[in-house]
């Protein structure tokens, strides 16, 4: 019998913030480089990552609280993350809707992913915060 080789099997990796950090900031030259060819490979579809929904809050946060980057970049850096090929992450479409809400408004990145979530599910959101009236498209219900 001969040796039949199938197609490669990709394992998918998770990734950490601090390699997405890496990645983007490029602060730590050697772990920059290291994450920018991670992700190229992603792109060339030769590595599967998935980036866990805590991870991405993660990146957020340290992204505005260390690093000091505006909004509309931090959700424009990760928006092109999430979306590239070779990377994913759970509910795709209401992580890139929470991230365009975090970009024009001050809300914190969990609120914006609330709002986006219960949008998905119906627009109702169980909440004593007011500031959620600013979202037109999502309803303030406790009863």
């Amino acid at each position: 019998m001969g040796n039949k080789e199938g197609p490669a099997v990709i394992a998918k990796r998770l990734v950490d913030t601090n390699f997405i950090i890496r990645h983007l900031v490029n602060d730590q030259p050697v772990h920059a480089r290291i994450a920018k060819a991670f992700f190229a490979a992603c792109d060339r579809g030769e590595i599967d990552a998935l980036l866990p929904l805590p991870v991405l809050a993660e990146c957020v946060f340290v992204l505005q609280s260390f690093y000091r980057f505006p909004r509309p970049a931090i959700a424009a850096a990760l928006s092109q993350l999430i979306t590239s090929t070779g990377v994913s992450v759970d509910d795709e479409g209401i992580c890139l809707d929470a991230l365009g809400r975090y970009a024009r408004t001050d809300f914190s990145f969990a609120d914006c992913f609330l709002a986006a979530s219960a949008r998905a599910e119906g627009g109702l959101i169980a909440t004593f915060d007011a500031d959620f009236y600013q979202f037109g498209d999502v309803t303030i219900k406790v009863d």
